[in-house]
């Protein structure tokens, strides 16, 4: 068979179709491999109820995709609203820089702030929810309860000048660890 004047070798099927292989990448991958997959690693205490802790704004013209958060707490359960629809800047927040997952690779065009406490942004919490994470303590004689896992195989988007927040529901005194994935494209 000829295709664009090169000689090709290729399997025909019965009903006269070619025979082809094909492989799907994640698209993760991929953006790591660009250079333009992230971890953004942090460590609050939400300081009061119905506080927002965490701050994730977009700067980039690529979409900005959020595939996993993972949390823990070992003092108290939590309630964490994922929120996006963020409008104004935080206020006394404390610049997190992400990591590419590319080592040496280049900075995230993001705006990233945590606070112990609140950092006084504009929200609607019952529209602009787009997930709650319930983390949970150690029980009585647990020694460890771990990370808490969420995937998102659709991905939160974030669209350029677009912000995300973690927003605890309860509970003023939990200490948080987290780690939020992403990637651009």
């Amino acid at each position: 068979m000829r295709i664009n004047g090169n000689t090709y070798t290729a399997e025909v099927t019965s009903d006269d179709r070619l025979k082809v292989q094909a492989s799907a990448h994640n698209p993760a991958a991929i953006a790591a491999e660009n250079q333009d997959a992230y971890t953004v690693i942090f460590e609050q205490d939400s300081g009061a109820v119905t506080s927002d802790f965490f701050y994730l704004k977009n700067t980039s013209d690529k979409n900005l995709h959020i595939y996993k958060i993972m949390m823990q707490t070992v003092t108290l359960d939590l309630d964490i609203s994922v929120i996006t629809g963020v409008t104004g800047s935080p206020t006394s927040g404390t610049a997190i820089v992400p990591k590419n997952m590319f080592a040496g690779g280049k900075a995230a065009d993001v705006t990233c702030e945590g606070r112990d406490g609140d950092m006084a942004l504009t929200y609607t919490l019952a529209t602009d929810t787009v997930d709650r994470l319930y983390l949970h303590q150690r029980a009585s004689g647990e020694t460890y309860v771990g990370w808490q896992v969420w995937d998102y195989p659709a991905t939160i988007i974030l669209s350029r000048d677009t912000a995300m927040v973690l927003y605890v529901n309860i509970d003023p005194t939990a200490d948080i660890d987290g780690t939020i994935y992403f990637y651009f494209g």
